[in-house]
């Protein structure tokens, strides 16, 4: 089994987090090591976290803040729906609620801009991706067209629809001039 780049955008995160199993991380490294869209991608999502990281932990209360906010039931419910939250699928009772823990929580809001960053970062990758396969497409329907082009004696269309024309134009002559001439 391959793993895709649409794949691997779902998959990143959990690599990341390392909560993928063994099987499924192997596969992982071997598409990122095959393709450099996704190794910017989990490059730019790992420099993130660590800046997240950096600028909010220090190395003594990094576990203060790991325990105390990573474990409240605030969070937990602002971390379980971050994604949904940033895609707009959230009833609005709970869009509040993301709102409010936001506004009041400064990692949240870095979060938060985070999320809009990576979501910003794979859109534009999907948006340049689709032009691409487009681009390949269209050349791929150009060259199988350019094959397709020749007739079974290797003419181009062009010169056997010439050609053809030509010999119409002599035989309706030919037909003309012997119907003159009775």
């Amino acid at each position: 089994m391959e793993i895709t780049c649409l794949q691997m955008d779902v998959l990143i995160s959990f690599y990341i987090d390392g909560e993928l199993s063994d099987a499924l991380k192997t596969k992982v490294e071997e598409h990122l090591k095959e393709c450099p869209v996704c190794r910017a991608k989990l490059n730019i999502i790992s420099s993130l976290f660590t800046d997240v990281k950096k600028k909010y932990c220090s190395n003594e209360d990094e576990e203060v803040y790991s325990t105390n906010v990573h474990s409240s039931s605030q969070y937990q419910f602002f971390k379980k729906n971050l994604s949904a939250y940033v895609d707009n699928e959230l009833p609005e009772e709970e869009n509040v609620k993301m709102r409010k823990y936001t506004i009041g929580n400064k990692k949240a809001r870095k979060e938060l801009e985070d999320a809009y960053k990576i979501r910003k970062l794979m859109r534009d990758s999907f948006r340049k991706s689709k032009a691409e396969t487009k681009r390949d497409f269209a050349k791929k329907v150009m060259k199988q067209a350019k094959l397709d082009d020749k007739s079974d004696l290797g003419f181009n269309p062009l010169i056997s629809v010439g050609f053809a024309f030509v010999m119409t134009v002599i035989l309706i002559s030919a037909i003309i001039i012997y119907m003159l001439s009775l």
